[in-house]
C-alpha cells in the first residue's frame, strides 16, 4: 500500500471505529466515548480532473487538529454527487496502530465505517453540502486514482523523471 500525507484542513469527531473490530476494546483509551476523529484535507502535489488537489478523509487519532500532516494509506474512494456536481473524495487511515488491520473497503465495515457513515461525517465538516453516496471503489481504485493525480501534477510542472 502507498503511503501518502495528508494536509489536514478540518476535523470532527465520528462514530467510526470505537464500536467494533478485533480487539477494539484493548487498544482504545480508557474512557474514552464515541468514535474516532476523522479529518478532511488534501494530497500535496496532485491534481485531479478538476485541477485541484485529490479531496481526502482521515481516520486518525487525538490530537487530531487542522493544520496537521499525517502519514496515511488510502482505503477506498467514495463516489458522491451533490445533485449539481460529482465528487471523489479518498478514505484513508493514518499510519497507526490502532488503524493497522483496515486495508480495503471490506474491512471497514468491522468499525462501522460504511460508505453512508463517511458521507454523513463530510456533510458535517462541510456545512451547506448535501452529499450523497453513489459509489464506493476499493483501496486499488484509490490507490490509482492518487497515482494518476500525481503523474498529472509531475506532467504539468514538468518534474517528471
Amino acid at each position: 500500500m502507498p503511503r501518502i500525507t495528508v494536509d489536514v484542513e478540518s476535523t470532527i469527531g465520528s462514530s467510526i471505529g470505537r464500536h467494533g473490530g478485533p480487539g477494539a476494546g484493548m487498544r482504545d483509551a480508557p474512557g474514552r466515548a464515541g468514535g474516532w476523529p476523522v479529518g478532511e484535507g488534501r494530497v500535496e502535489d496532485t491534481l485531479d480532473t478538476e485541477g485541484r488537489c485529490v479531496r481526502t478523509m482521515v481516520l486518525m487519532q487525538e490530537p487530531a487538529r487542522p493544520g496537521d500532516e499525517v502519514s496515511a494509506w488510502p482505503v477506498a474512494v467514495l463516489h458522491l454527487s451533490d445533485g449539481r456536481h460529482d465528487l471523489d473524495e479518498v478514505v484513508c487511515v493514518a499510519e497507526a496502530e490502532p488503524f493497522v488491520d483496515l486495508v480495503d473497503t471490506t474491512d471497514l465495515g468491522r468499525r462501522h465505517a460504511e460508505p453512508a457513515a463517511w458521507a454523513a461525517v463530510l456533510g458535517r465538516l462541510s456545512p451547506g453540502s448535501a452529499y450523497r453516496v453513489t459509489g464506493c471503489g476499493s483501496r486499488r481504485e484509490a490507490d490509482r486514482l492518487v497515482a494518476d493525480a500525481r503523474h498529472t501534477y509531475l506532467q504539468l510542472t514538468g518534474c517528471m523523471e
